[in-house]
C-alpha cells in the first residue's frame, strides 16, 4: 500500500482521463430551518440493483459543493470505480480569521478552530446536516452501508476530523487533508476507525507561502513538540489524532525524501483493526492534488465498517422506551412511557447524553459507556380537567373550555388554544399531543382556555373562502379577538382569573397562524405556531415584538402549507431575527415508530398498540430502522386494499383508526401538532428568547472566570469559546465566539454571559 502511494505521487498522476458520463444531481434539504445544498455524482454504471459504496468530499474555506464536484477529481473517480460521490456545501458566515474580518463559507468546527464567528453570527449544526444527507442518500439509492467514507480538504479537513469523532458510527474510514484537530482536547469517537492525514511540506495555510521543509525532518516534525517549523503543527496533529483514536505514538516511516514520507501508527489494543496513515508530501502547498482521489480511494476501500473496532453498550430507559444494547455512536430515539394520571416533566440520570433532556421524545448518540435515564412525571390532580362554560361573546353566545388552578394566587398565566381549519375546541383539547401540553401547563400552575372560532361554531363563512377559520388582522374588534376579550373579561369578573396575569397563545395550522395576530394585538407574552407559515407583514413590522415560536414539520403535506409554507416560515422567522425580535424556528423531523406509540391515545392499550405495530412491520410498512416506508395515507390505502393482511387494524373502531392515523402523522412529521416540543414551548412562555431558562443543569456564577468585572470596554474569557450576552431580563443581545467580549456600546448595568453552559453575571460601568 505504501508503494502505491509513493508511485502515484512520484508520477504526479493527472485527473482521470475518461470523460465524466454519469449524472450530476443537485439536492436541497431542510436542517434546523435552513435549506442546505449538496451535489451527487451517480455513475453511469449504477443500476439500482446492487449496493455501491458512498464517498463524501468536503470543500475548504470559500468553496462549495459544486466547486468540489467540478474540480476535485472525485466525480470522475466515482464514474470509473462505480460509487456514489457526495459534495455538500457549507454555509457562509462573517468570521474573524487571524485577526482579519471576513465573509466566507465555513464548516462549523467551532470551538475546535483557529477562527471564530463575529458577534451576531450563529454556527449551524453541520453534523446534523451531514447525517441527514447520509440518511437521504441511503434511502434514495442502493448504498453499501458498511462502505461509506468521508474525505475533506483544509476547513473540510477540519470538518472531516469532527466527523471522524461524531460520525464514526456510520463511516468506515476518514481522510483529512491540510486540516485536522486544532485544540489540545481529548475526544471520544463513537467508534475507533482508520484515519489518514495528508499535508505538504510547503503548506503554510490558505494564501501563504514559505520555504519547503525537508522531508528528511519528517520524523522529528511529528515526534518533537515546539519545533519552529509550521509552528509545531505537525507534532500537534499527530498527538491529537493518536490520542483521540488510541494509537501508539511510536510509528514506522517509509518513503522517499524526493516524493513523500508515510508514517504508520498502530492501535494501542492489538485486537483493534484501525490505523493512522500520516503522509508528508514534497512540493505540496495548501492545495488538494489531482492524484489524491485515486490514492485515497485505494486506501479507504480496503476498510469496511464491520471490520473495524466496535463495542456494544447498554442504554437503560426506566419508565421509557428505546433502551437496549447498541454499538457506540448509534443514533437512538427514546420516549417516555404514557402513564394515565401523570404528565412527563423531564429525564434524570445520564442526561448529558440526551439531545433534549426535558422533552418526552429525545435522541441519544450512544457513548462508549452504559447510559441510564429515567422518565420523571408530575401527578395530575382530580380537578385538573377542562370544564365546559358558556358566556356571551361579542355578538353571540360562546361555548368554551377552561381550567384554572384552585389557588388563584399561584396562577402564573393564561394559555389559550386555537384549533385548525374547520375544527373546534373540543377536538383540539381531545388530541393526545395537545392534551399533553395542557397537562404540563396545569402542573406548572397555568390557567388554560380553548374556544371555537365564530365561523366554525355557527357555520358561517364570513369571508366566503369556503372554509371555517379565525378572523385575521390587526384589529381587536375582529369577531374572534372580540370573543377572546369577552371570555377573558367574564373569567376575571367571575374571579376565576386575576386581571394582571400574562397571556399566551398556542395554535395549530389555521389556529397557529392566528396566534401571531392575537398575541400582538392584545399584547400577550408569547405566541406558539404549529405548522403554519405565519404572516410576512407581521414579520417585517417593527411594532410586532411578542416572542414567537414557529414549529414546522419536515414532511408537511397540507395543501395550504407543505414545502412552500415551510420555506415561507423560514423567511418570516428570519425577518423577525433581522430586526432583533425574539423568534425561534423549530423543524420537527420524521422519527421511527416505536411499538407502544398508539398507547398515547386513551382509546388504545399498550398491548393493542404493540399488535398494531407488529402488523404494520410485518407488512413492510416500516424499514429496518422502523421509519415509515410511505406516507400514512398510503398505508391507509394499503390496508383498505388488503384487509386480510391487517386483521388487527381492520378490527379497530373508526375512532381507534383515527387515533392510529394521528400518531402515524406525528411520527412521519406531517401536518400535525406534536408534544415533542412541550418543554421548549413552556420555556418560551416563561422566558422568551432569554438565555436564563428552566434547564436544571445550568449553574449561575457571579464573577469567577471572567474579568475585569465591572468592565467598561472588554470582558475577557479564560479561553476561546462560544458566548452569549443577555440583558438583565434575559433577552439575548449578541452571540459570538472568541476570548473577549466588547461591551463598549452597552449601557451601564447588569448583564448575563453564557459560556459553555455556564452563566456569569457581569457589571458594565462607564
Amino acid at each position: 500500500m505504501n508503494k502505491v502511494f509513493l508511485t502515484a505521487i512520484a508520477l504526479f498522476a493527472t485527473l482521470l482521463a475518461s470523460a465524466q458520463t454519469g449524472t450530476k444531481v443537485r439536492k436541497t434539504t431542510l436542517v434546523d430551518g435552513i435549506n442546505r445544498e449538496y451535489f451527487l455524482h451517480i455513475p453511469s454504471g449504477y443500476t439500482g440493483q446492487k449496493n455501491v459504496p458512498l464517498v463524501f468530499m468536503l470543500h475548504g474555506t470559500s468553496g462549495d459543493g459544486e466547486k468540489m464536484y467540478n474540480g476535485s477529481g472525485w466525480a470522475e473517480l466515482a464514474e470509473k470505480e462505480n460509487f456514489i460521490a457526495v459534495f455538500p456545501s457549507s454555509l457562509r458566515y462573517k468570521i474573524v480569521d487571524d485577526g482579519e474580518e471576513k465573509t466566507t463559507t465555513k464548516w462549523n468546527t467551532l470551538p475546535d478552530a483557529n477562527w471564530y464567528l463575529q458577534p451576531g453570527q450563529t454556527g449551524a449544526d453541520d453534523i446534523r446536516f451531514l447525517r441527514k444527507v447520509l440518511r437521504e442518500v441511503t434511502l434514495g439509492y442502493k448504498i453499501d452501508e458498511n462502505r461509506m467514507y468521508l474525505n475533506g480538504f483544509s476547513n473540510g479537513g477540519q470538518m472531516a476530523a469532527k466527523c471522524s469523532i461524531e460520525m464514526s458510527d456510520l463511516l468506515a474510514a476518514v481522510c483529512m487533508n491540510a486540516g485536522s484537530f486544532y485544540l489540545d482536547t481529548t475526544y471520544t469517537p463513537n467508534r475507533k476507525i482508520p484515519v489518514l492525514y495528508q499535508v505538504g511540506n510547503a503548506d503554510y495555510g490558505p494564501g501563504n507561502v514559505g520555504p519547503e521543509v525537508p522531508l528528511a525532518y519528517f520524523d522529528s516534525l511529528i515526534s518533537t513538540p515546539d519545533l519552529p517549523y509550521f509552528n509545531g503543527k505537525l507534532y500537534r496533529t499527530a498527538k491529537n489524532i493518536t490520542r483521540n483514536f488510541e494509537f501508539k505514538f511510536e510509528h514506522t516511516i517509509v518513503g522517499d525524501t524526493n516524493t513523500a514520507m508515510i508514517a504508520t501508527y498502530l492501535p494501542v489494543n492489538a485486537q483493534d483493526k484501525h490505523e493512522l496513515k500520516y503522509i508528508y508530501v514534497k512540493g505540496l502547498d495548501h492545495s488538494y492534488p489531482n492524484w489524491a482521489p485515486t490514492q485515497h480511494w485505494n486506501w479507504m476501500k480496503q476498510y469496511t465498517r464491520n471490520n473495524t473496532t466496535s463495542s456494544s453498550y447498554t442504554l437503560n430507559t426506566n419508565q421509557g422506551y428505546g433502551g437496549g444494547q447498541y454499538e457506540q455512536g448509534t443514533e437512538i430515539h427514546i420516549w417516555a412511557r404514557q402513564i394515565d394520571g401523570k404528565v412527563f416533566t423531564h429525564w434524570s440520570g445520564d442526561v448529558g447524553y440526551l439531545e433534549s433532556p426535558n422533552e418526552y421524545h429525545s435522541v441519544v448518540y450512544m457513548p462508549t459507556r452504559n447510559v441510564t435515564v429515567t422518565a420523571n412525571y408530575a401527578d395530575l390532580q382530580p380537578d385538573m380537567v377542562m370544564n365546559a362554560y358558556n358566556t356571551m361573546g361579542a355578538q353571540r353566545m360562546k361555548h368554551f373550555y377552561f381550567y384554572s388552578p384552585s389557588d388563584l394566587n399561584k396562577t402564573k398565566g393564561v394559555v389559550w388554544f386555537f384549533h385548525g381549519t374547520n375544527g373546534n375546541a373540543l377536538n383540539m383539547i381531545s388530541d393526545p399531543d395537545t392534551r399533553q401540553m395542557i397537562n404540563l401547563l396545569m402542573v406548572n400552575h397555568y390557567a388554560v382556555v380553548a374556544l371555537t372560532s365564530e365561523e366554525s361554531e355557527y357555520d358561517i363563512d364570513f369571508n366566503n373562502d369556503g372554509v371555517y377559520r379565525w378572523s385575521y388582522g390587526i384589529d381587536s374588534t375582529l369577531i374572534d379577538m372580540a370573543n377572546v376579550r369577552a371570555i377573558r373579561d367574564t373569567l376575571i369578573n367571575r374571579q376565576l382569573l386575576r386581571n394582571n396575569l400574562p397571556h399566551a397563545a398556542i395554535g395549530w395550522s389555521a389556529g397557529g397562524a392566528f396566534t401571531e395576530f392575537i398575541a400582538n394585538v392584545l399584547g400577550w407574552k408569547a405566541a406558539i405556531n404549529h405548522t403554519s407559515a405565519g404572516s410576512d407583514t407581521l414579520s417585517r413590522d417593527a411594532k410586532v415584538i411578542v416572542p414567537y415560536l414557529v414549529s414546522i414539520n419536515e414532511n408537511d403535506n397540507n395543501p395550504g402549507v407543505g414545502p412552500a409554507g415551510n420555506a415561507m416560515a423560514r423567511v418570516n422567522v428570519q425577518n423577525y431575527l433581522n430586526r432583533g425580535a425574539c423568534a425561534i424556528l423549530h423543524e420537527q423531523l420524521e422519527a421511527p415508530l416505536f411499538p407502544q406509540r398508539f398507547d398515547r391515545s386513551e382509546l388504545i392499550s399498550e398491548a393493542l398498540s404493540v399488535e398494531i405495530f407488529n402488523e404494520i412491520k410485518k407488512n413492510n410498512g416500516l424499514d429496518s430502522n422502523n421509519y415509515l416506508t410511505n406516507h400514512p395515507n398510503q398505508l391507509v390505502a394499503v390496508v383498505a386494499a388488503n384487509p386480510q393482511k391487517f386483521p388487527v387494524i381492520i378490527g379497530l373502531t373508526n375512532a381507534q383508526r383515527d387515533a392510529v392515523l394521528k400518531q402515524l402523522e406525528v411520527t412521519y412529521a406531517d401536518h400535525s401538532l406534536k408534544a415533542d416540543i412541550n418543554a421548549m414551548t413552556l420555556n418560551l412562555i416563561e422566558q422568551g428568547c432569554g438565555i436564563i431558562n428552566s434547564n436544571r443543569d445550568h449553574n449561575q456564577h457571579s464573577t469567577q472566570l471572567i474579568w475585569p468585572n465591572p468592565a467598561s470596554s472588554l470582558i475577557h474569557l479564560p479561553n476561546i469559546a462560544y458566548w452569549e450576552l443577555a440583558d438583565f431580563s434575559g433577552r439575548t443581545l449578541s452571540k459570538g465566539s472568541g476570548s473577549e467580549i466588547n461591551v463598549t456600546e452597552l449601557a451601564s448595568g447588569i448583564y448575563f454571559i453564557k459560556v459553555n453552559n455556564e452563566i456569569f453575571r457581569a457589571v458594565v460601568l462607564h
